[in-house]
């Protein structure tokens, strides 16, 4: 399913940058790295520290008038995060026993936003921008290293082990953004953007959350930068 999902994805790339060349739509690029945190609902799961991760992806903008858009694209977000939670395991036991577990996370999501873009001109050739809505997210691959103990016994993942099974699929988030834009010619300018995005679903997979009760909220500050045509 989750390589159904890319595929359909990389498709979409083609056919939608080729589409955007029409008048009142603009295409682009972006990248950049990310910032990102786990949050949580529930006293099952405590984030350890923000992580370095990357974005890239492409950007369609639809305008309505000069300063009033609606924005999309797919965008591939390289997400790592740290966190605490408690789990049951039996590597030290006869039967299974509740552990606080410190995972590492390296997670790929492929991301389809739809945000309201509002923009302003303050000098010439340079417009600043806000942009707000939502995006739904295509969770294609989770990689994670444990690392618990009891007592004086300890054990470590000495490598990252696929753990996707263990999360949904698909999530939900809300998306905010202020950037800046300098028209560089008539077909083309460059920007750079913040962009804040929390996830509004739990990450878990269903069983793993009636299982563990984890509440897993994924989130990240990106700083982007690209160009448009």
């Amino acid at each position: 399913m989750r390589k159904r999902v890319l595929i359909i994805s990389l498709l979409a790339i083609v056919v939608m940058g080729g589409y955007a060349q029409t008048y009142d739509y603009r295409v682009g690029i972006k990248l950049g790295p990310s910032f990102n945190w786990a949050s949580s609902g529930s006293t099952a799961t405590k984030n350890e520290g923000v992580r370095l991760g990357f974005n890239a992806g492409l950007v369609i903008d639809r305008y309505f008038t000069d300063n009033i858009s609606v924005s999309s694209g797919l965008n591939f977000n390289f997400m790592s995060m740290k966190y605490q939670f408690e789990d049951a395991r039996s590597e030290f036991f006869l039967n299974e026993v509740q552990l606080p577990v410190e995972r590492r996370v390296k997670a790929t999501v492929l991301e389809v936003p739809l945000k309201a873009k509002v923009g302003l001109e303050v000098m010439e050739s340079v417009r600043a921008y806000v942009e707000a809505g939502g995006s739904l997210g295509f969770n294609l691959k989770d990689k994670v290293k444990d690392k618990y103990k009891y007592f004086n016994y300890s054990y470590e993942d000495a490598t990252y082990v696929d753990r996707t099974e263990q999360y949904r699929l698909l999530q939900a988030s809300i998306v905010f953004g202020l950037g800046a834009e300098y028209q560089i010619n008539r077909n083309f300018s460059v920007f750079a953007q913040l962009t804040f995005n929390h996830g509004l679903m739990n990450a878990y997979s269903k069983e793993v959350e009636n299982k563990t009760g984890s509440i897993l909220n994924t989130n990240f500050i990106g700083i982007e930068m690209g160009g448009v045509f």
